[in-house]
């Protein structure tokens, strides 16, 4: 337990230092800038991915299961990991608090349920078949009671397959890229 607390806090400060900020230090919650200051992908727990299995909530996904890709095919996740957040880097980072997306709130039944992604979650448009990538889920706060939800503490579910795809999470499909959780490793 306690080396799990050392591992979570050392990644705390890694991505910390990543944003440029120093949250261990921070004293009073800083004024939110135009500048995008959390860019790791995730999910809230309770969102659903579609497996060969049927549809699990993220906090279940083992590595090796096998996700559905836009494409109809299953990839292996190769890699998974959990992000939690707490108060203090949370006020120190507003873009880092995850945003809301309502049942339907990108069109009929998409998403299937209500869900909470990372603002640098990115998600295709549900009308456009043609979209080679998605737009960050930020970019779609105020539309369709779309917002950041603000919370205290917050987990993260991020995964990818060891190779970029697109997969579906509560009938949305979300761009999943090995690159975005590098940048946490390095």
């Amino acid at each position: 337990m306690l080396q799990e607390e050392i591992f979570s806090s050392a990644l705390l400060q890694s991505v910390a230092a990543k944003c440029k900020t120093n949250a261990v230090l921070a004293e009073k919650p800083s004024v939110a800038t135009k500048k995008h200051s959390w860019f790791i992908p995730g999910f809230g727990a309770g969102a659903r991915v579609a497996t060969s299995f049927g549809h699990v909530p993220v906090e279940a996904l083992r590595c090796r299961d096998e996700i559905r890709t836009r494409e109809g095919c299953f990839l292996r996740i190769q890699h998974i990991d959990t992000i939690r957040l707490d108060r203090r880097f949370l006020l120190t980072h507003p873009d880092a608090q995850p945003i809301a997306i309502p049942k339907n709130g990108l069109g009929p039944d998409v998403p299937n349920q209500n869900i909470l992604v990372s603002g640098s979650q990115k998600i295709g448009s549900p009308k456009r078949f043609d979209q080679i990538s998605g737009r960050m889920a930020s970019e779609y706060v105020g539309q369709t009671n779309i917002m950041r939800k603000n919370h205290g503490y917050f987990t993260y579910y991020v995964f990818h397959c060891g190779e970029p795809c697109t997969a579906s999470v509560d009938g949305l499909w979300v761009d999943l890229d090995p690159d975005a959780l590098g940048k946490i490793e390095e």
